[in-house]
This record gives C-alpha cells, structure tokens and sequence, in this order.
C-alpha cells in the first residue's frame, strides 16, 4: 500500500462506532488504501466524514461526506426486516435514505445513504444469523437467501466500495484537495492483479474395493437417474472399469492431484475431515493408521492441511475444537478449515475456530450458485456482534465449486467452462480473491467426466489472465499481514 492514508472520522452514537470503522476498514482494505481512525477533521490529506450532517470544519477541508441514518441501523434491535430493496443513484439498497435527503449535501460528491449500514448488513451475513437454533444450523441456498428474495446482485458490496471510492476519487481528488484516491488496486503476491485460493474438500476415500464398487454405481444412476445424462452415465462407467482393470484407484485422487500440482507449480489446501456424528459425513476414519499414513501425502509434500468440519461440528462448540485437536494429533496442526457440506452456525463456526486456533475459513459459499454469499469479493473477517469486533478468523469466500457446476446446475463441461470464465473475469476485474473447491473424486475419470480437465483449465486461465492460484495459507498469510494496519483488524 502507498499513497497518503485515508482519514476517518465516525460522528454517531458509540455503540455504532465499531462495527462503522470496521465497514470502512474492510473496504478501504479491499481498495488498497491506507487508512486511519481519527477523532476530529484533519488537517490534511483526504479524509471522509461519516455523520448526520456534513461537520462544521468540512468548508475548510472538504472531504467525502457520508450520511449517517439511525433509522438504517434498527436491524441490528431484531424488528427490521426489509420487505424490498431501493434503487437509489443506480445502487440497490436495502435502507434507502428519506426522499428528502436522496440529494448530496454541497452539490455533487457525497454519498447520501447510510453505505456503512448497508454494507454491514450484508457483510455480518445478518439475515442467517436471525430465526430459530435448528434454522441457523444448516447449508444456507441461493434460492433461500437475501439476494435471491431482495432481487439483489451477490456482489452488492463491491459495489458500495466502487461507489466509495468513486465518490472520493471525484469529491477529494486532485481538484479539491491535491490528493488523487486511486480505484481499488490489490497487489497480490507475485505482483498478480487477482488470487483464486485452490482447495480440494477429501469427501471419500475408498477403503475396501467394495466402496469403489458401490460408488461407481451410485454414480451412473446419479447420471442416469438425477442428470437424465446416459453419455455422462456411460462415460463414468468407462472410466470406473479401466481404472479397475488397471488397479487404479478412481476416487481417492489425492497423491495424483499432489504430483500433477508439484508439476505445475502448484500448491492448494486440501480439507480433511475427522468428524463423523452424521450419515452424511465422510466415509473414512482418520483413527485408521492406513487412512492416516495415505493422507500423509498432503503434508510431506508440505501442502496446507485444513479441517473439514463435520455437519454436527457446530452444535457444540468442543465438539469443533476436539476434531481440530484430533487432526493435530493425527497429521498436523490445521491452520485453514471449510465445513462439510457448507453446513454451519455462523457465530458457533467461528467461535469454536478461534478457540481451536483456526486462523482462516473458507466455508461462506452457496452449494446451489456461484458467486459471494456476503456480497463482497475479497477476504474479510465475519463479525462477533455478541463482543462487538471482528472475529479473529479470516473469511477467504467460496466462489466456485464443481458440485456446484454439475450437481446443482446440471452443467456439462462445455457450459460449465463458461461460467468458470464469467466468474474469473469479474474476479480479476475486481483485483479480488475468492476460493474454488474441486473434490478429488472427480479426478480419476469416474465421477463427473471432464471436470479434471475443467480444474486444470480454470488453474491456467487464472495465471493466463494475470493471477494468482495458490493455497489459502499463502493468501492468508498475505492478506493478514496486511490487516494489521487497520486499527480495526488489530
């Protein structure tokens, strides 16, 4: 980061005043921008002034203008619950101001509507966190979410944060004060322009011939029955039946997805799960020395070893910090973690991780649909509302995932390679970072036909492209590094 910090001056009621800064911390982080809390109008530089009315001091300094309303922020009391979104100077928002301040104060250059209150809104993830117990604790859908009742895009906040520092670029920009505010701009490592952190969820492993048996035909119904696919169905088949004539383990894929990563100059995260307290979780048991010793493969190759929590794992918060414990104790410490099934309570999730140690997650993603599921397109910390900070955990977003793909959308290679495409190029557009997950079962040729070939292309297009692809621990790493500037983040 270079370039003179942005000031901020917050001016409303103190119990508002964190989660505010950190609204602006995240996105000035996410610009690129330096920036620093203050407690009254700067003398120089630029700055923004977020309050009911523009400060008293803000004709002798001009800055940025952002308007506070209180009545934008009575969701957190539980009894808001927007019946629609409002489009106001092009921007969908859920709190829209009054009529009769939908106008910038001193002509052009401010931002009339609540922006730090929208964008929390979404960014907390607010409409999971409210209703029943057994309501939170569950994979989260597209079709169920405020995006989809709202009509509002998934990046809703990259948008806010466009409109930010579009605001300041023109209203504090070199006219007025002799500063220039640059669009947002992310070096990543590398200097890469845009991050995708690769990452492989181990969801089977096969223990006894009859598994891959059983799941070579659960597989060609799936195609046969779900996909009304008879290609993919005969596909799969085939390439079950060679990988048994050569001995070949069609399912496992985990030290064949390492030699091909090594090869290229690779290194992603791999999600190993130890919990099984549900019919759904994984088949495996990480208290089998075998499983134990054909998982070692990921860590003596030295890649990020993360937990794959189990569906129940946020029930009970020990029950998380114990599975964390036990992969420790099995494999290695995990620093990165993504929930099986995307299936979680928010505030249990990320409290049990930071009780466990857990430094980063990447479970914020819908099954059904790519794209962000808090609206924001770079890494972020969820919020704790109970202690009125950021949880000490690093959300780095799941934007892509091949169950996704195929699963949900019913999407052959061919079409899928296309929203691959959409999606990457409005990430490097962004200069953002989001996370992909392909599961090693589609690896060996007989699960989903193509969609290796599919994980191979995306890799490459990201470097072709001008990005990063990498495991989470390095963008991790990176991107607290860079957190710790942000009073906010400290």
């Amino acid at each position: 980061m270079s370039g003179d910090a942005v000031s901020v001056l917050v001016r409303c009621d103190r119990a508002l005043q964190r989660k505010v800064r950190y609204v602006f911390d995240t996105l000035l982080q996410a610009a690129g921008l330096p920036a620093r809390q203050v407690e009254s109008v700067p003398d120089a530089g630029p700055w923004i002034d977020y309050g009911g009315s523009p400060h008293e001091d803000y004709r002798r300094h001009p800055g940025l203008f952002v308007a506070h309303d209180p009545a934008a922020w009575r969701f957190l009391d539980g009894d808001v619950v927007p019946e629609r979104a409002e489009t106001v100077h092009g921007l969908p928002l859920v709190f829209a101001p009054r009529r009769d301040a939908d106008r910038a104060p001193f002509g052009a250059g401010g931002i009339s509507f609540d922006l730090a209150a929208n964008a929390f809104y979404f960014l907390s993830s607010w409409a999971e966190r409210r209703g029943d117990e057994a309501a939170r604790a569950t994979r989260r859908s597209y079709a169920t979410s405020e995006f989809s009742r709202l009509n509002i895009p998934q990046d809703i906040v990259d948008r806010y944060l466009l409109c930010l520092i579009d605001h300041m670029s023109g209203h504090i920009g070199p006219r007025s004060t002799g500063h220039a505010v640059r669009r947002p701009s992310v070096v990543w490592p590398g200097g890469k322009s845009f991050a995708v952190a690769l990452s492989h969820d181990v969801d089977f492993l096969p223990e006894r011939p009859l598994d891959n048996a059983v799941q070579g035909a659960k597989t060609v119904l799936r195609h046969l029955i779900r996909h009304r696919d008879p290609a993919d169905a005969w596909r799969a088949g085939r390439g079950w039946v060679s990988a048994a004539i050569a001995g070949r383990d069609p399912y496992g894929c985990v030290p064949e997805i390492i030699d091909v990563e090594r090869r290229m100059g690779l290194r992603s995260s791999f999600q190993v799960a130890v919990g099984r307290r549900h019919a759904d979780d994984v088949n495996y048991d990480i208290a089998d020395d075998r499983t134990r010793d054909y998982l070692r493969a990921i860590t003596d190759a030295g890649f990020d070893l993360c937990l794959h929590g189990s569906i129940r794992s946020t029930e009970h918060v020990a029950w998380y910090v114990e599975e964390a414990e036990l992969l420790g104790r099995r494999l290695q410490q995990p620093l990165g973690s993504r929930q099986h099934y995307l299936s979680f309570d928010y505030d249990r999730l990320f409290t049990a991780q930071e009780a466990a140690g857990i430094r980063y997650d990447m479970s914020m993603g819908y099954a059904d649909r790519p794209g962000a599921r808090a609206g924001f397109s770079y890494p972020y910390f969820p919020y704790n509302l109970r202690d009125d900070r950021p949880y000490r955990v690093l959300q780095i977003s799941l934007f892509l995932m091949d169950v996704t793909l195929r699963g949900y959308m019913g999407l052959r290679p061919s079409v899928a390679r296309a929203v691959i495409d959409a999606c990457l190029s409005d990430l490097r557009d962004k200069g953002g970072c989001a996370s992909v997950v392909w599961h090693p079962i589609v690896f060996g040729g007989a699960r989903d036909p193509g969609y290796d070939t599919l994980y191979y292309e995306m890799v490459t297009r990201v470097g072709e492209w001008g990005g990063l692809a990498t495991d989470g621990r390095t963008l991790h790493d990176f991107w607290r590094a860079r957190a710790a500037a942000y009073a906010s983040f400290q």
